[in-house]
């Protein structure tokens, strides 16, 4: 558990570089963002699949599960982000680990949510 969260610290540390990142090139900064967040959701789709072979409990997923959410829903602050966000859901609700009631609360707690 303490590696996931090891894990996730590094994560969070490479999307604030991604929102710092400057290019002349505005889809080169689109991708490294997008790209930065993907990889929350592998790592949340890794740790998932480590509830399967019982490497950690459900319990700890969930700790896991939630802190990734957070991560996610806390960075996103323009539409871009709110995209990149509600493709991330859309994987995570079609392996059913979100329901469409969490889905529309991740996206109303964001930064974002206020527009909507």
């Amino acid at each position: 558990m303490t590696d996931s969260l090891e894990h996730l610290k590094y994560l969070s540390s490479n999307i604030s570089d991604a929102m710092l990142f400057e290019s002349n090139d505005e889809d080169e900064e689109y991708q490294v963002n997008k790209n930065s967040k993907i990889k929350v959701l592998d790592f949340i789709l890794d740790e998932h699949d480590k509830t399967n072979d019982n490497s950690i409990s459900k319990e700890q997923f969930n700790i896991v599960f939630l802190k990734s959410l957070e991560l996610l829903q806390a960075n996103t602050g323009c539409a871009e982000d709110l995209e990149i966000l509600e493709d991330i859901l859309d994987v995570l609700y079609d392996k059913g680990l979100i329901d469409k009631e969490k889905y529309k609360n991740i996206i109303e707690g964001s930064p974002c949510g206020r527009w909507l």
